[in-house]
Parts: structure tokens; sequence; C-alpha cells
């Protein structure tokens, strides 16, 4: 196999044994003090139950993560002091800077979620957001600036749209965009909706249409072209929650499988030249094992058991506990949320923001989920804050661990995005929750590990001394978050890996071998070998 792509290194990490997962809470240490506001007028209006989302990437091309985080209200429509969501720039050291003044991505009236990558080829990182007022395109003009190009780009800015993802589904090499959308919610219309003691409480989704997700095709030059029809996406029942892009069938193509909220999910099978099929039931990934539909919120994806298959979380709602799904191959799924622990760890909490990364170094992928109730109940005994959960995967099973004093404080979670943001190879990670302090969690554990980043669709082989794991590099995933695209190898006592085979959106195979350990590697096709590495900052 020819030995194509770029490799860009930078040499850091710790050395230690591996003592566990162990995560610091830093926002208030780091600069940052953002809080999502809801913008509550006491009328439970659906959408201030539902914001907050997050995104990590390099806003400003100096090689380390950068925090973008949404922001929320006021709900009153005559109220138009809407406050802007706020970018933070990675100084290095865990130092950040508010620059939301200068940043020109203020987000759309209500903003709720985010979706990050190039759409136009310059080389820098541009950033979709996504609200309860329409969708906006910001494209990155450097240095932490940007510019509105959302009718320049042919997006449509309207409707409430939450998760998106970002990825190529033609094979094309440029990146493609999919909105998730959630109900038609007019405010000053919407119904009286009582808990089973009469007062006021949260509507359920099933009270409101839904509003059909959208998918936009990038003609390469950063424009977008709606094409959900013609792609065969068309569901006008679904309301979207989160939406997840990876190879399910393990034929090449990146396919999507949405969470929707009340209705069956569903799982768009890539055909080819921008089409899809709908196969979620034929997959087994529609509903749960017991046929109940899901209040579907986050989705993850990654290889839990290390049978090198795609394996699916979906985050649900208190008392049905987090669905994990496992890959039998080609497509077919079996819900395993039993066999996984995941039941057990997750009922008595309804759960949102969800992530799958190797926190603590040991080779398997553990979970982090956000919680947080969508119904106010407390005084009838359900709680409205919960718990932030930390699942440590054992031989393939999932349970709670304490990961810092952190997670035993109750608080509404929302996304969660993971990244390397101090480049010592070991994946921080960003919680968003609403009307209080977002959480920064610093990781501790003492593990060797390198950051591997690639492009979102990819699927990843890597061999450290003599061991082979399959990493998933997807596209969108969490709830209305965007996590770095990026693997962490967990590397014991190597000093160098053997081997890494990519597998590309657009079905292109690279390999790279003998790469130096303890570093951040970012892989790209179609480029030269080591004559191109050079040194940068964390990715």
């Amino acid at each position: 196999m020819a030995v194509l792509g770029m490799i860009l290194l930078v040499f850091g990490g710790g050395l230690g044994d591996d003592e566990g997962p162990l995560f610091d809470e830093v926002a208030a240490a780091a600069g940052i003090d953002f809080r999502f506001h809801t913008g509550s007028r006491g009328r439970k209006d659906l959408p201030e139950i539902m914001g907050g989302g997050v995104a990590l990437f390099d806003a400003d091309g100096d090689g380390r993560l950068d925090i973008y985080w949404t922001n929320g209200g006021p709900i009153d429509p005559t109220d138009p002091d809407d406050p802007p969501c706020r970018l933070y720039l990675n100084r290095g050291d865990w130092r950040f800077e508010d620059v939301t003044a200068t940043a020109g991505a203020p987000g759309p009236g209500y903003a709720m979620g985010c979706a990050v990558g190039d759409i136009d080829g310059d080389r820098r990182t541009d950033l979709v957001v996504t609200g309860w007022g329409g969708c906006r395109l910001y494209r990155n003009l450097g240095g932490g600036r940007f510019e509105d190009a959302t009718a320049w780009a042919g997006l449509d800015g309207s409707g409430w749209a939450t998760s998106a993802a970002l990825a190529d589904l033609d094979g094309d090499g440029d990146l493609d965009l999919y909105v998730c959308h959630y109900v038609e919610y007019d405010a000053r219309r919407a119904p009286y909706c009582a808990a089973p003691d009469g007062q006021r409480d949260y509507c359920g989704p099933e009270v409101f249409a839904a509003e059909p997700d959208r998918l936009y095709r990038n003609d390469g030059r950063g424009r977008f072209h709606d094409v959900t029809e013609a792609a065969g996406l068309v569901d006008r029942t679904g309301r979207g929650l989160g939406v997840v892009v990876a190879d399910f069938d393990e034929d090449g193509r990146a396919d999507l499988f949405v969470a929707n909220d009340g209705t069956p999910n569903s799982l768009f099978r890539n055909l080819g030249q921008m089409r899809f099929e709908e196969v979620a039931a034929r997959a087994g990934v529609a509903v749960d094992g017991r046929g109940q539909v899901l209040a579907g919120m986050g989705a993850a994806v990654g290889d839990l058991d290390g049978d090198g298959r795609v394996d699916l979380l979906v985050a649900n709602l208190l008392g049905r506990g987090t669905v994990g799904w496992l890959g039998m191959g080609r497509g077919v799924y079996v819900d395993a949320s039993q066999q996984l622990g995941l039941y057990r760890a997750t009922r008595d909490v309804t759960g949102f923001g969800l992530a799958l990364a190797d926190f603590d170094g040991d080779g398997d992928l553990d979970a982090l989920q956000a919680n947080g109730h969508v119904l106010d109940r407390e005084r009838l005994g359900e709680p409205l804050a919960m718990r932030p959960l930390f699942l440590r995967n054992e031989r393939g099973r999932l349970g709670i661990v304490q990961a810092g004093p952190w997670s035993d404080r109750p608080i509404l979670g929302r996304g969660v995005a993971v990244g390397d943001l101090d480049g010592d190879g070991r994946p921080d990670a960003v919680v968003a929750r609403l009307d209080g302090p977002a959480l920064v969690l610093r990781n501790r554990a003492l593990s060797r590990m390198t950051t591997v980043v690639a492009a979102p669709g990819a699927v990843m082989r890597a061999t450290v001394a003599g061991q082979t794991t399959v990493h998933v590099i997807a596209g969108g995933g969490s709830y209305l978050a965007a996590s770095a695209p990026a693997a962490y190898l967990a590397l014991g006592q190597a000093d160098t890996i053997d081997a890494i085979e990519v597998r590309w959106a657009n079905g292109q195979r690279d390999e790279w071998r003998n790469l130096p350990a303890q570093t951040t590697i970012r892989l790209e096709p179609g480029l030269s070998d080591h004559a191109c590495a050079q040194s940068v900052g964390s990715l």
C-alpha cells in the first residue's frame, strides 16, 4: 500500500503509571466565566430547557484548541437584548481570553448548537451555529475573527435548528452539512402543559409539529445547496436532536444517524452520489431492544468492545437509560444496553451531551455524559439538576467512576465536547450547563497518550506495541456540540506507533509506519510523507 498524506508533529506528554481517570475542573482558574442564559420568564418555554452547546476548534490558527459557547435568551420576542455566544482563545498554559467583542460570531437569536470545519478550503476552521432563531455560518478570516457568510453560502437560516454535522458525504473532498431541526415552536402561542399536580410544566415534543432536517451539499467553494429531497432524506415526523456521521455498514461511505425525540431514530445509509436510504429499522437502531421509541438526545460512536466495528450510544430520558447498540457487522446492530452496563448506570438520569474517548489511557473507550431533566418536578420527587457521569470501560462494561469533586455536583448539563486543550496527548472535556458556570475538565491521568487528528468520516486502525485498535473520527456527535476530530491512542511503554492506517470518507486508504510516540499527529490525505512533517502547536 502506498504511503501518502501529511503528518504534523508536536512532542509532549508526561510519563507515569496509569492510575485511572482524573479530571480537575479548571474553568475559573483558566479565565472562563461563561454561563448559558436561559432567559426564563416563568412560562416554561421549551427552548429554555433545551439549549447549551459548545465547540472545540482552532479559531485563530495558532495550533491550540479554543472554546466557543452558544448562548440563549431572552425568550420574550419583544426583548432585543440577545446575549452573544462567547469565544475564548487558548493562550496556552491553561489560560483563556474572552475575545467575543472582536470575534464577529454572535450567533443566531437563541443559539443552540454548533459544527466546525473548513468549508471553503482555505485551511481555516469555519463555524456553523444553530438556534431557535435559525442557523448562521461564520467564515473564518484568521486571527480569531469571523464574518457572517450565511446568505453568501446559501444557507436557510430559519426554523429551530439543533445539532449539526460537517463531513464529506459525497466523496468529493469538501465538507457537506447536515442540520437537525426540532419542532415548530412559537412562544406567543405555546399551550399550557401541566404536571400531574396541575402546575405548569414544559410541554413534551409531541405537542408540536416536527420540523424536517436539512442536508446541504458543498459546491467546493463553501457555498451550499439544499439537496434534502433529492438525496432521499425527507423525514417530516422526526424531531432531530443529535446527529453523528460514521460508516455504520462498513462499505467505505459515511452514513448519517439521527437521534430523534419521541419518534423512531433515523439511519440514512449512503448509497453514493449524495443519495441515501433510510434503514434504521432494518439495522436495529430505530427503537431500543424492547421496541420503545427513545427520547433521543446526544449520540456517540466508537468501538466499545474491541471487535473493530462501530458501536452506537444514544442518551435517553429518566427511567429509560442510555441505549447502547453493538455493531454485528454489515450494518446490523443489537441493543446491548444491559450487557454494557449502560441501563443500570444511566437509568436515574436524563442524558444529553455524550462523548466516547479513552480518557484514562488503558486502551478502550470510556464515556462522559452530561445530565439534567427536562421537566420541573422536584416538588414531586423528580430531580431537575443531575450529576454528570463518567463511565469507565472495564473489558467492555461501563460503570460509574468518581472522577473528581465536580462529578458529585448536580447541574443542568447539556452539550459535551472533547479535545486535547493543552497538547499533552490526553483528551480533556468541556460541559455546557444551563444558568450556571460551564465546566472545563483538565485530564490529569498519568497515562502516556498520543492525539491523532483526522478528517470527519475517517476510520483509523492504529497499532501500538503489536496491539491494533479501531477508531472512528465522527462528524457531529454528542448534543449541540463539536469535539475535535481526533483519536487518543494509549501508548503504555511504547516509544513508537507501529502503524496507522486510515480509510477516508471518499474511500481512499493511506498508511503511516513507525511514528514517534507521545506526539500530536495530524493526518491528511493525498500529500507527501515524512518529508512534509513539521512541528506545530496542539491541534
